[in-house]
């Protein structure tokens, strides 16, 4: 009895060890196809054709705004306005939408902080003016 019992495990043992290995190489098989077929079939795409920087960001810009209709609250939304915004240059921009964002997710510590630290910056800084060729004519 205990023969045919030490049989049927190694018998487990040798299937189960071919199956793995079977597993193991299409597995294998797959990942490669699929990255040497990513190679090739991705043809060039055109600069002509994809969106300049600006326009991709006015692209996401509008879309925020869009989400924003729809669901003021939005947090993602209000998020990647703001860090827009940050990233830009165009602090000014932010902070309203911050202001949003600490005023509706009071528990995120992290807005308030980042909406006073934009203050400061902004505080030490000549606000820009609304036609400095106005001034200009006037001196």
């Amino acid at each position: 009895m205990s023969s045919k019992r030490k049989k049927s495990k190694t018998l487990s043992r040798i299937v189960t060890l071919v199956l793995g290995l079977g597993f193991a190489g299409s597995t294998l098989a797959i990942a490669l196809s699929s990255v040497f077929s990513s190679n090739n079939s991705n043809p060039v795409v055109s600069n002509a054709d994809a969106p300049s920087i600006e326009e991709q960001i006015q692209l996401q810009i509008s879309g925020y705004e869009k989400v924003l209709e729809r669901e003021p609250k939005n947090q993602t939304a209000l998020e990647g306005l703001a860090q827009i915004y940050l990233q830009t240059g165009d602090p000014q921009q932010a902070i309203p939408t911050l202001e949003k964002l600490v005023e509706y997710y009071p528990e995120q510590q992290e807005y308030a902080g980042i909406l006073e630290i934009v203050k400061q910056q902004e505080g030490g800084k000549p606000k820009p003016q609304a036609n400095p060729e106005a001034t200009q004519d006037a001196e």
